[in-house]
């Protein structure tokens, strides 16, 4: 009996310490400083009054740039988001992101060397190459925990100036290939123009995250739009949708 106990010890004890390494990966990257850097440069080149052009910021801001493409077109539910956590990944912050990245090292980075060789998979949205590319760009910069709020200019607000950055980077991965989670599609100017005419109030209760709305109804998932995003959203159709 004594031996029968000792032995099921022994394999209760394999077991804990097993099932404990199966998930390291699901852990936060402690070796980077998960800190956010704010970037307050302002975002345009014009001053109201007409004087000397303010500085531009170069610096690619991780949670306006890079954390809602890896939501959108990886960490979507049933994927790689902290419920799911496909294959142990979680795409849907900045310590799990970082455990497969390595900063100014984008070749040695997997999180970034697999995106279009493999994932997204396939039969799902893509990332296209300006995406690919500013994450690249974040990389190189060291692929720091940059949080911007001054990101944009609000008097800019076509579609192809603006609104289409915004949709593809925050909706892209859900609703940019066609029909569209809940069949919604926002892939091109005519189908998003329709859609947001036709559900207006809903819309922009999602993008405001309205709090009588679900949390599940919010978007995009990744975190609210800063405000100069919203505004020049509801300039684009206060406007008229300006193409």
């Amino acid at each position: 009996m004594r031996k029968f106990l000792s032995y099921t010890f022994v394999l209760s004890s394999i077991c804990i310490l097993y099932n404990a390494c199966q998930h390291d990966i699901l852990t936060v990257n402690s070796n980077v400083s998960l800190d956010p850097v704010v970037v307050v440069n302002p975002p345009t080149t014009t001053t109201p009054t007409g004087g000397t052009p303010a500085p531009v910021s170069d610096t690619v801001c991780f949670n306006t740039d890079v954390l809602p493409l890896y939501v959108s077109y990886c960490g979507s539910a049933g994927c790689h988001d902290a419920g799911s956590h496909r294959e142990s990944v979680i795409t849907t912050d900045y310590g799990h992101i970082m455990n497969g990245i390595k900063a100014k090292n984008a070749n040695s980075s997997k999180y970034y060397t697999i995106i279009g060789n493999g994932m997204p998979p396939r039969s799902s949205s893509q990332m296209t190459a300006t995406h690919i590319a500013l994450i690249k760009k974040w990389i190189d910069q060291g692929a720091l925990n940059t949080q911007c709020t001054n990101v944009c200019d609000t008097n800019s607000f076509t579609y192809a100036n603006a609104i289409q950055t915004i949709i593809s980077t925050n909706c892209g991965g859900c609703h940019g290939s066609k029909p569209g989670s809940a069949n919604i599609y926002l892939g091109d100017y005519a189908s998003a123009k329709t859609y947001i005419t036709a559900n207006t109030s809903t819309f922009l209760n999602a993008i405001n995250y309205v709090s009588s709305i679900a949390v599940s109804k919010r978007m995009p998932p990744s975190a609210k739009l800063v405000d100069c995003k919203i505004t020049q959203i509801q300039k684009w159709i206060q406007k008229g949708y300006p193409q």
